[in-house]
Formats: C-alpha cells, sequence, structure tokens
C-alpha cells in the first residue's frame, strides 16, 4: 500500500459505515483459523453497509481437496471475501484469481494488515491526528503477524517502533517502557500459526513485575489487540491510559473502508 492509499482510507473510516454502501455485493467470511474480532468485525462491516453476508463456518467441515481448488471455488462465491489462513500465500493467491476482491485477515506468521490498519486509526484518534515522531514499543517474546504489519505501515505514519522480549534478562527495558509514547503489550502465549487453534496452548505468564510497575508509572498509553491473558492485568486494562476499548471501537469504521475501498 501506499502513503495516499493510507491516507485514503483513514478518509474514508472517518465517514464511518455507509447504509447502502455494498447494496448488491456479497461478502464470505472464509476463516481457517479461529477469530473473534476479525471474523464479526468484518461480517458486521459488511452487513451494515447492505452486503450479502455469507459465512463460510467451521473449516473442519469443509471437504478435503488441495488449496488450489479451495481457492478456485471461494473465487467464485462473493464480490469479497474476508480470509484468515495458516498458509501466509493463501489469501494473495485468491486474489490473483482476479475474480473477487480479497481482504488479509491473517496470512500465517507473516501478516494482519487490517489490524495494523486499526491500530494506526485509534492513535490518530487519540493523538488528533498527527503521529510524526510517536515512539512505540512492542513488548513481547517475537513480533506477532498484526505487530509485524504494524511496523510496516508506519513507515508512512512517521511512527518509530521498537521491539523488546520481556523474558529472560529485562536489562534497559524499564527505560524504554518509561521512555516510550505508547506501549504495546502482545500476548505472551505461545501461538501456532500453522494450526486452526491459534491460542490451543495454556495462557502464557504475565510480565515481569518490575515491566509492569513501569508501565503502571509511565506515562504511555497502553495497547493490546485481544485476546488478552495475564500480560495485561485488570490494574493496567482499567487504566485512564489503556486505549484497548478505542482500538475495538475502531474496528468497524476502519473494516467498513476496507470493504468499501475494495470494492470502489
Amino acid at each position: 500500500m501506499s502513503r495516499d492509499d493510507v491516507a485514503e482510507l483513514v478518509a474514508m473510516a472517518d465517514e464511518g459505515p455507509r447504509p447502502g454502501g455494498l447494496t448488491g455485493a456479497t461478502f464470505l467470511s472464509a476463516f481457517f483459523q479461529e477469530s473473534t474480532r476479525t471474523r464479526l468485525g468484518f461480517m458486521g462491516a459488511a452487513a451494515r453497509q447492505g452486503a450479502a453476508v455469507l459465512d463460510m463456518g467451521d473449516a473442519d467441515r469443509l471437504r478435503r481437496e488441495p488449496p488450489s481448488d479451495q481457492r478456485m471455488v471461494l473465487a467464485e462465491v462473493a464480490d469479497v471475501i474476508a480470509v484468515r489462513h495458516g498458509d501466509a500465500d493463501f489469501a494473495s493467491e485468491l486474489a490473483s484469481t482476479d475474480r473477487c476482491a480479497v481482504v488479509n485477515a491473517g496470512a500465517g506468521p507473516k501478516s494482519h494488515p487490517t489490524q495494523a490498519l486499526i491500530d494506526a486509526y485509534a492513535l490518530m484518534k487519540v493523538l488528533g491526528g498527527d503521529t510524526a515522531g510517536v515512539t512505540v514499543l512492542f513488548l513481547g517474546d517475537a513480533l506477532l503477524r498484526s505487530a509485524e504489519s504494524f511496523r510496516e505501515l508506519t513507515a508512512h505514519l512517521g511512527m518509530v517502533v521498537s521491539h523488546r522480549a520481556v523474558s529472560g534478562d529485562d536489562w534497559g527495558l524499564e527505560e524504554e517502557v518509561l521512555a516510550a509514547d505508547v506501549v504495546y503489550i502482545q500476548s505472551l502465549s505461545r501461538t501456532d500459526y500453522t494450526s486452526a487453534q491459534l491460542n490451543a496452548y495454556p495462557h502464557g505468564p504475565a510480565l515481569p513485575a518490575r515491566v509492569a510497575e513501569s508501565i503502571a508509572r509511565s506515562n504511555a498509553l497502553i495497547m493490546h489487540a485481544l485476546p488478552r491473558g495475564p500480560e495485561l492485568p485488570d490494574n493496567l486494562m482499567r487504566d485512564r491510559r489503556c486505549i484497548v476499548a478505542k482500538q475495538i471501537e475502531c474496528g468497524m469504521p476502519v473494516r467498513s473502508a476496507v470493504l468499501r475501498w475494495l470494492l470502489a
């Protein structure tokens, strides 16, 4: 996506869902991996704008066949399809059929661009639109796919993104937390992006006490993409600086804009 694409999507998101904006279009939710917010969010965005909404349902109920055959079938079902798949290339290969528009709703461990757009849009709303120079610190043992997409997106928005693991030696981490404008807490649970059950493993640990205390003492905004485990305790979730509710609120306008943008 270009900088102009991002600006156009932000402007369209500011309009909110447009009743009748997708009248005559058919939307398919094709989630081969579990999802709550993204799946329901796109179905809601399509329905609020007048599209006919179809849900593929549980992927385990599909007949077993080569992925190329699945894509051939899916491409003829709807005008726009939101796809989450363990294969990082499944969505892009579906789009390459040129038979439908495709939303990448999570592509293996590689990317989750609409979550990145939602997170950036939420920060724009909280910060009054200017994100130039804003420092975002991601916490977690690895950058999750939405964070990878966010880091790519920030090239268009002037934000500075860094990442620190929270296991093992946390030397210097307390100072980084206190210096950040935004602390983005990631899930510490083990995530298997090749599995249909992304969160099949037990909840990960809580943040080290010193790190959690640093966040509580900082002036940083607090973000988390949900679902949350003990890494985001209730006291931080209720903190006035926590903008998780704003992230959820921004999901509908951004997803609505994405669907309209793809079908324009």
